[in-house]
């Protein structure tokens, strides 16, 4: 059999015991046990010796997990302490509780009343605050902390009746993707007691006195999240009586169901992520709800359902490579009309449905702009908006006819904007004070050669002036995956590193939609290799220009930008200073055999097809770590109950990096009672900071 010649080769030894200093201060790693198991790819044979981490639950993996935890808790709270990191982010980490207050803005906007959720201490996960008409104050209409004792749970979604009586919401345990749905009365009536369980990646469609839900058969932690459902619950009854709505004989099959408010028209949305197939049904819910009739039937392309108005249905859709919102009747569902323009440099973040126009949001890589059309997509009017930051959280008021939205930068919380719907003149209702002066921070785009020549662009935050004496810390980062359009949004940690003489840069990599489909197909598949490509030609380009060098560039990325930060790490690891890997995808050949990985497939390819193998086998991270190397100081963060991506892509990695002989640190923190999304208390959000920035200060910001 073939050994593939980039595939690591590790230590010998059954056990490792390995050391590093640091600042003469010296610290031991764990024993590590290696297992080698050989997993056979068309024809090719690959040692994985620590394939036993992938048991998270076991008994001794646990054990294990708690041993790395004992020496990076240690080491990252003296660091933090050490550089007063704790004390400075707690300061303007205090900016963000106010305007959490509005950071998951949902509005019920066809509704007299309405729901906001936000904290209403440091300690406590948001809750839900509802307001009458009549009333100019909140009150608390859902609190978690009476949710569970034991469980730290956190409010993710809800969706009210029609008739307002009855709020549904959903909440996760520790983290997880998991949901849980509950109901509660508005009116002080008694609340359906039911819990429903089971769900994942579910939204609320309301119809008569209960609602649909999509659930899966719930496993282990790792378990592939397959089997999708769509069930009707009527309120006042248990779980085990919902109507079974829709199933497919795929386990692969993905489904969303989405309602109205007015509850005139439903939508069915059936995907296959191993096909990269959708098709679109829809019912009449005057009749049988199981009655489905084709839209659009086993296409290429994805549609969003938004809303029912005047006989049109109107989704988000691709077209001509860009994200479009089009209408078309049930009846005639290929006579499609477009409704929004086209910018040739912008892609749209965001829409509000109303009933004679639409506000559309739209993202330039300088600054954001909105757009008011009518739903025939008549424009009424371009509305300008500040450069460097990004818009968010749109929402109509129907009661009161107020349009609200949020504005942010980095560097900036958002504010609390209205826009006039007569004049389309945008005021700010309220704004985030800040302890530290954000008219010195300043930001630029430009652009540079990627390997293949293409111009990439980044986007630049610095203080007073972007200097070019190689002295500035630099902390660089990217997502470039699934096509998401990352923009502007505030982060304490950046504020930190700025202020300690720091600057921040954002890379556009092809694989994100900051320029649009074809962006994004020219960073995933076979052409994943571009988005490290840019990446790493952006680190370049910020020493060649002399802003920084490798000592004092790091970069932090998480999730698929976790994977980012992996490749990088792995295939250039000279670049660095230092390296945050946040619940990354590092085991490339072995994700999709977890949780959600097989939807991933249609972005990354499986290793069940030879040439995608290849491929994968060329990155993963964990598969090209080599001895000999010295790889630059890496803190991985991962969350033991996380579920999107599993904890053993760390668990793995960085076994195998600290087996390797290199001096610098490869610390591992595994979070507890949290999952892919981090802390969800203020208080813990400032230490998970603090932890993180804690050891960038280290290793590029220090002076001595």
């Amino acid at each position: 059999m073939l050994r593939l010649p980039y595939l690591p080769s590790l230590l010998l030894s059954s056990i490792i015991l390995t050391s590093f200093s640091i600042n003469s201060q010296s610290l031991e790693y764990p024993p590590t046990i290696k297992r080698p198991t050989i997993n056979e790819y068309h024809g090719y044979q690959v040692m994985d010796e620590y394939q036993w981490l992938e048991e998270i639950d076991r008994p001794e993996v646990r054990i294990w997990v708690e041993a790395q935890n004992d020496v990076s808790q240690k080491h990252l709270r003296k660091l933090a302490n050490r550089n007063n990191t704790i004390n400075m982010l707690n300061e303007y980490m205090l900016q963000k509780k106010r305007w959490n207050t509005y950071a998951n803005i949902n509005f019920s906007s066809n509704h007299e009343s309405n729901y906001r959720l936000f904290y209403d201490d440091d300690l406590s996960a948001p809750s839900i605050y509802y307001r009458e008409r009549s009333f100019n104050d909140y009150r608390v209409l859902v609190d978690p902390k009476f949710i569970s004792n034991n469980d730290r749970i956190v409010i993710e979604n809800f969706a009210p009746s029609k008739d307002d009586r009855y709020l549904a919401y959903l909440y996760s345990r520790n983290g997880s993707d998991w949901r849980e749905i509950k109901i509660q009365s508005t009116e002080g009536s008694v609340s359906p007691p039911e819990i429903l369980t089971g769900v994942k990646f579910s939204n609320v469609s309301w119809l008569n006195n209960g609602f649909f839900y999509k659930k899966y058969q719930q496993g282990a932690i790792t378990d592939q999240t397959l089997d999708s459902e769509v069930y009707y619950h009527r309120l006042f009854t248990e779980q085990e009586d919902d109507s079974l709505v829709f199933k497919t004989n795929s386990p692969y099959d993905d489904f969303q169901l989405s309602g109205t408010y007015q509850q005139d028209m439903y939508v069915l949305e059936i995907h296959n992520p191993i096909k990269n197939q959708y098709s679109y049904l829809y019912f009449d819910p005057t009749s049988d709800i199981k009655a489905f009739r084709p839209l659009h039937y086993k296409v290429n392309y994805s549609l969003e359902f938004i809303d029912f108005k005047h006989g049109h249905l109107f989704m988000e859709a691709t077209i001509h490579n860009k994200s479009q919102i089009i209408a078309f009747t049930a009846q005639k569902p290929l006579e499609i009309r477009r409704v929004t323009p086209e910018y040739e440099d912008a892609q749209i973040t965001g829409y509000e449905l109303m009933d004679d126009k639409i506000v559309v949001s739209y993202q330039a890589l300088s600054k954001p702009f909105m757009t008011v059309v009518d739903l025939e997509g008549n424009i009424l009017k371009e509305v300008d908006l500040p450069g460097g930051v990004s818009v968010s959280n749109m929402s109509y008021q129907k009661a009161s006819g107020d349009f609200i939205f949020l504005l942010q930068s980095f560097t900036i919380p958002p504010v609390v904007c209205k826009l006039d719907l007569n004049n389309y003149d945008y005021s700010v209702v309220e704004r985030t004070g800040v302890n530290f002066d954000f008219q010195s921070f300043k930001f630029s785009t430009q652009y540079f050669p990627s390997k293949d020549g293409t111009m990439i662009p980044i986007f630049i935050v610095y203080k007073n002036e972007l200097k070019k004496d190689g002295k500035t810390p630099f902390l660089l980062s990217a997502y470039g995956g699934f096509g998401v359009i990352s923009n502007p949004h505030y982060d304490p940690g950046i504020i930190y590193f700025i202020e300690q003489g720091g600057a921040f840069a954002f890379v556009h990599a092809r694989g994100g939609g900051e320029l649009g489909f074809d962006w994004w197909k020219n960073g995933r598949l076979d052409q994943k290799q571009n988005t490290f490509d840019d990446v790493i030609a952006a680190a370049e380009y910020l020493i060649d220009e002399k802003h920084t060098q490798p000592a004092k560039l790091g970069f932090i990325g998480s999730s698929n930008g976790g994977l980012v930060a992996g490749a990088v790490l792995t295939q250039r690891p000279e670049l660095f200073g230092a390296v945050v890997i946040k619940v990354g995808v590092l085991d490339m050949l072995r994700y999709e055999r977890f949780t959600v990985g097989p939807k991933w497939v249609k972005e990354f390819g499986s290793a069940s097809d030879s040439l995608q193998f290849l491929n994968l086998a060329s990155y993963s991270p964990y598969h090209n770590l080599k001895e000999g190397i010295e790889y630059p100081p890496t803190l991985l963060v991962t969350a033991h109950t996380d579920d999107r991506v599993p904890p053993l892509h760390s668990f793995k990695f960085a076994a195998a990096l600290q087996g390797l002989s290199g001096s610098n640190p490869a610390l591992l923190w595994t979070q507890q009672g949290t999952g892919h999304s981090g802390a969800a208390n203020v208080s813990e959000k400032v230490e998970n900071k603090a932890f993180v920035y804690g050891f960038l200060h280290e290793h590029l910001l220090r002076k001595d």
